[in-house]
C-alpha cells in the first residue's frame, strides 16, 4: 500500500484519517496520536460498531476499506463513512471534501472517560446550518485566544520571532546540534547577567532559559527533518489540555504558551529561507505562503505582528460567516500599551475591513482578580484604578466597543461595585458604552448574575438609564422555580440584558459535566435575549459555525430557538456598527488635528475609588499571621486531600451525616499515622473540622489557605493547630490550584470528596489530569460531585454505607497489586 492523503475529523488535528491505495482498492487508519489514555479511540470505536487494532507502537488504531462510487456521470470517488453518516468524498486527484466532523464538546467528552453516553448524532455533526439561522457575530472572545495555533505557528516564521529556551525544553523539541551549540553558548552569556540575582536551582535556570533564544523560524526552516513533530508539539501547546477536561489553571498556563506569539519580539538574529514549501504541515505552508504574498502587498507590507494578528483574525471570521465581533483586550487598560495598540489598530483597520468586510471593535477586559500565574508578576494593589485611569481615554476610541470584566469566577463581583460607579459614568457620556461582566461561569457563586445587575443600577446617575449590559456565560444562578430565581428572570428582562453563551469552553473547562441542566431553552422561552460567543476559539479547538452545531445538536435547540438568538444578535450587530460611526465622527471632532497619543494620554486622569472599609472585608496576610504553622507537606507520608467543608459556596455549609462520620472514623482507624497525613482547605468545617476534632491518632493535618484570610478564619487555623500552606490565590474558590501545585503534579496522592462545588469538581479534575497520580473517592450523597464523578467514569470511585471507604480503598489495592 501507498500513501495517498490525509485529513482530520476535528479542528485540532487530533482524529486523523490516513489514507492509503493499494491497485484501485482506498484504505484508512483512523488514529489518536494525541490522545494517550486511549479513551477517545476506544469510545469512537465503540459508538460505531469498529473493531480496535494495535499498531507496532502499540497504539490502537481502527482499519478499514473506504468503497469507490461511480456517480451518473461516471465520475469515481471514494466515500468514507462512520456508522450511517457520510463523512468524506476522496477524489482521484487527492481533494477531500469533508462532510461531517466530530465537535470539540464530543471529543472531549469522549477524552474524559470510558463511558462514553452521547449517541452518534450528538458525535457527528454535519458542517452546514441555515442560511437564515446563521450567526454573524462573535460577541464573547478574546484577543490572544483567537487564532489557530497553525496561523500562529506561520506568524511565528514569518515575523521571526524570539522563541525561548525554556519552552523549547518543556516541549521536547528536537533542535539539530548546530541549533544546540548556538543556544548553549548564547545560555552561557545570559546566565553572566544573573550571577548577582540571588535565585538558586530551578528558579535560577528557568529565569536564565527564559531569557535565551532561538530564532523561531531557524527553529523550523533549518531543521526540516523534526519540523513534522516539533509543530505538532507546538501545536498541541496552543490549546487547552487533550485527553479530558481542563480547569482554569490549565487555560491560564495555554495563554503563556500563546504570549510567545500574541505578544512576539522579532528575533535580532534573522535568517534568510526560501524552502517554506518543505514545511510538513499544508496549512501551516499556506498561511505562511500568503503572508510572503501579502509583504508585496503595500497595504500590509508593513505589518507588525499585532497588525497580522487582527487581518488573521478578520480572515478566520470571513472564512466562519462572521461579519462582527468584539474581542475583549487587558492591552487597553494600560497606560502607554494601550495608546500604542489603538494606533496600529487605526492604520490597519481600515485596509482590513476593506478586504474583509469584517468588523472587529474590542472591550477593555479589566481582572476581576489579580493574575498569580506568572510568579514574579507583581500587581499593584491601585490596578483598578490606574485601570479605571486609562479607560477614562480608550473608552473615547470609536474601536472600543466597551468593557469587561476577566478572569476565574471566584470572587462576589459586588466586591467591585467601587468600580461600576465608574464605569456607568463612562455610559453616561456614550449610551453604547457596553458593560459585559463574566458571571454565572460555574456554580460557586449563584448572586454574580443578580449582583452584576445590581451594581450597574445601585450606581446610576441621577435620571441615568440603563446601560448596554451583557453577562458572559451565565449559566449558573437560583432555581428559576426560586423566589430568587424569578427575581432573577425579572432583572435581565427589565434591564434587557444579554446573555452570551459559549458552550464548548464551559465543557473543555470543567464548568458543565452535564448538557442536561442547561438554561439557554429555558432563558428563551422567557424572552431574554441570548447570543452566542467562542470564549476564544482557538484554546477550544472549536469555531462559530462549531459552536453554533454544538448549540443545536448538544441542547437540541429548534429553529425558533436559533431565530431568537439571530434576532438578538443582528440588533446587537447593528447598535455595534452604528455606535462605531457616531464615535468615530466624534472622535475625529477630539482629536482636531493632533496627535492621538498626546490626546489620548491627556485624557488619562487619576481616578480613586471608595476602599470597604468594613472590619467584614478587612483580610490578613496568611504568611505573616500563621508563619509558626507554616510547613512543607511530609515526603515520607500519603497524601489524602479531604473535600468537605472548604469547597462550597460562602452561603453554603457542608452538612455532617452520622453516615459520614461513621465512614470517616473507619477510615482514621483503618489509616496508619505513620504512612499517611490528610490535606484540608482553610475553613475548617464540615467533615474537616470532625477530622480535626476526633484525631485521636494524631494524624499530621495540612490546611491550604489562601494568602488573605479573615481574623476569624486566622484565629480557628491557630487554635486547630494544624500545619499551613500558603496559595498564592487570594480567594479560597481559588486554592484548588495550589493542590495541584503540590501534590497531583507531583507525587501519588488520594481524594476522598465528602462535598463541593465547582472548586472541588476543579480539584478533582486537576487529580484526575495530575501526573502523580491520585485514587479519587467520591461520597454518593453529594449530587453536585456524583454529577462530575459521572463525567469521569473509570476514574473515580463511589462510596457510602452499602460500599464503604475502606472496603473500596482494599479493592483498589488489591486490582492495583494484581496488575502489577
Amino acid at each position: 500500500m501507498t500513501f495517498f492523503t490525509c485529513f482530520f475529523l476535528d479542528a485540532e488535528k487530533d482524529i486523523i484519517v490516513s489514507l492509503y491505495k493499494d491497485l484501485d482498492k482506498m484504505y484508512y487508519i483512523l488514529s489518536t496520536p494525541n490522545h494517550h489514555t486511549g479513551n477517545l479511540i476506544r469510545n469512537l470505536s465503540a459508538l460505531c460498531k469498529l473493531p480496535l487494532t494495535q499498531n507496532e507502537n502499540d497504539m490502537l488504531e481502527i482499519r478499514g476499506e473506504v468503497p469507490c462510487f461511480v456517480d451518473a456521470n461516471n465520475v469515481e470517488s471514494y466515500v468514507f463513512s462512520i456508522g450511517d453518516v457520510e463523512i468524506a468524498s476522496i477524489f482521484q486527484d487527492g481533494t477531500v471534501d469533508v462532510k461531517a466532523t466530530i465537535p470539540a464538546i464530543a471529543k472531549t467528552l469522549m477524552s474524559q472517560t470510558k463511558d462514553y453516553q452521547l449517541d452518534i448524532s450528538k458525535t457527528l455533526f454535519k458542517t452546514y446550518v441555515r442560511k437564515e439561522l446563521k450567526f454573524r457575530a462573535d460577541l464573547h472572545t478574546h484577543m490572544n485566544g483567537n487564532l489557530p495555533g497553525d496561523v500562529l505557528i506561520a506568524l511565528g516564521i514569518y515575523h521571526q520571532i524570539r522563541y525561548p529556551l525554556y519552552y523549547v525544553k518543556k516541549l521536547d523539541l528536537k533542535l539539530t546540534d548546530a541549533q544546540w551549540d548556538k543556544l548553549n553558548a548564547q545560555r552561557e552569556k545570559v546566565a553572566r547577567q544573573f550571577v548577582t540575582s540571588g535565585l538558586q536551582g530551578k528558579y535560577l535556570d528557568r529565569r536564565i532559559n527564559d531569557n535565551t533564544f532561538i530564532n523561531f523560524a531557524d527553529l523550523i526552516l533549518n531543521n526540516l527533518d523534526n519540523a513534522e513533530m516539533n509543530i505538532v508539539k507546538i501545536r498541541g501547546s496552543l490549546a487547552v489540555i487533550k485527553d479530558g477536561q481542563a480547569v482554569f489553571t490549565n487555560l491560564e498556563k495555554v495563554y503563556l504558551y500563546r504570549y510567545v506569539f500574541c505578544k512576539a519580539k522579532e528575533s535580532e538574529d534573522k535568517i534568510v529561507y526560501s524552502n517554506m514549501d518543505q514545511i510538513p504541515d499544508k496549512d501551516v505552508r499556506d498561511v505562511l505562503k500568503q503572508m510572503q504574498k501579502d509583504k508585496e502587498n503595500p497595504d500590509y507590507s508593513k505589518n507588525t505582528v499585532f497588525q497580522d494578528k487582527l487581518l488573521w483574525i478578520a480572515r478566520n471570521y470571513k472564512r466562519q460567516g462572521v461579519c462582527y465581533a468584539e474581542i475583549s483586550d487587558t492591552t487597553l487598560v494600560k497606560k502607554y500599551e494601550s495608546v500604542e495598540m489603538l494606533k496600529q489598530v487605526h492604520e490597519v483597520m481600515p485596509k482590513i475591513y476593506q478586504e474583509t468586510g469584517v468588523m472587529i471593535r474590542f472591550l477593555a477586559a479589566m481582572r476581576r482578580i489579580p493574575l498569580t500565574i506568572v510568579k514574579d508578576a507583581v500587581t499593584p494593589s491601585d490596578y483598578l484604578e490606574q485601570n479605571l485611569e486609562v479607560l477614562r481615554a480608550t473608552f473615547l476610541d470609536p474601536y472600543v466597543a466597551g468593557c469587561d470584566f476577566v478572569g476565574e469566577e471566584i470572587n462576589d463581583i459586588i466586591t467591585l461595585k467601587p468600580v461600576f460607579k465608574e464605569l456607568v459614568k463612562f455610559a453616561a457620556i456614550d449610551p453604547s458604552f457596553v458593560i459585559r461582566v463574566h458571571a454565572g461561569e460555574n456554580d460557586s457563586l449563584k448572586d454574580n448574575i443578580s449582583h452584576s445587575i445590581q451594581c450597574v443600577k445601585d450606581c446610576l446617575l441621577p435620571g441615568q438609564s440603563m446601560p448596554r449590559m451583557r453577562l458572559g456565560h451565565g449559566l449558573y444562578t437560583y432555581s428559576p422555580r426560586s423566589n430568587k430565581g424569578k427575581e432573577v428572570i425579572e432583572q435581565l428582562k427589565e434591564n434587557n440584558i444579554v446573555l452570551e453563551f459559549q458552550l464548548t469552553s464551559n465543557v473543555r473547562l470543567n464548568n458543565l459535566n452535564s448538557l442536561k441542566e442547561h438554561p439557554l431553552k429555558y432563558y428563551l422561552k422567557q424572552g431574554i435575549r441570548c447570543v452566542q460567543g467562542t470564549d476564544g476559539a482557538a484554546l477550544y479547538g472549536t469555531s462559530s459555525i462549531d459552536e453554533q452545531l454544538s448549540l443545536k445538536k448538544m441542547l437540541e435547540l429548534s429553529d425558533e430557538d436559533l431565530k431568537l438568538m439571530k434576532d438578538a444578535e443582528a440588533q446587537i450587530i447593528e447598535e455595534g456598527q452604528t455606535a462605531y460611526s457616531d464615535k468615530k465622527a466624534a472622535f475625529i471632532a477630539l482629536l482636531k488635528n493632533r496627535d492621538m497619543e498626546e490626546v489620548l494620554l491627556e485624557k488619562m486622569k487619576t481616578v480613586r475609588i471608595s476602599k470597604s472599609s468594613s472590619k467584614k472585608y478587612k483580610r490578613l496576610d496568611a504568611n505573616k499571621e500563621l508563619k509558626e504553622q507554616i510547613s512543607e507537606i511530609t515526603w515520607d507520608r500519603f497524601p489524602i486531600v479531604l473535600l468537605g467543608g472548604s469547597f462550597n459556596t460562602e452561603k453554603r455549609a457542608t452538612r455532617i451525616t452520622p453516615d459520614g462520620q461513621k465512614e470517616l472514623d473507619e477510615l482514621m482507624d483503618f489509616l496508619n499515622p505513620e504512612e499517611v497525613c490528610f490535606v484540608i482547605g482553610h475553613k475548617l468545617s464540615g467533615y474537616e473540622k470532625y477530622l480535626i476534632d476526633n484525631n485521636k491518632k494524631n494524624f499530621r493535618i495540612y490546611a491550604v489557605v489562601p494568602t488573605l484570610i479573615t481574623k476569624q478564619e486566622r484565629d480557628k487555623l491557630i487554635e486547630a493547630g494544624v500545619y499551613i500552606r500558603v496559595s498564592p490565590e487570594a480567594e479560597g474558590m481559588g486554592i484548588y490550584k495550589s493542590f495541584n501545585y503540590e501534590i497531583f503534579e507531583r507525587r501519588p496522592s488520594m481524594v476522598i470528596a465528602f462535598d463541593g462545588n465547582s472548586s472541588a469538581a476543579n480539584l478533582i479534575q486537576e487529580a484526575k489530569n495530575g501526573k502523580g497520580k491520585s485514587a479519587i473517592f467520591i461520597w454518593s450523597h453529594s449530587q453536585t460531585l456524583k454529577q462530575k464523578a459521572k463525567s469521569l467514569h473509570g476514574y473515580v470511585n463511589i462510596f457510602d454505607t452499602e460500599n464503604p471507604i475502606v472496603k473500596r480503598i482494599v479493592e483498589l489495592q488489591t486490582e492495583l497489586s494484581r496488575k502489577s
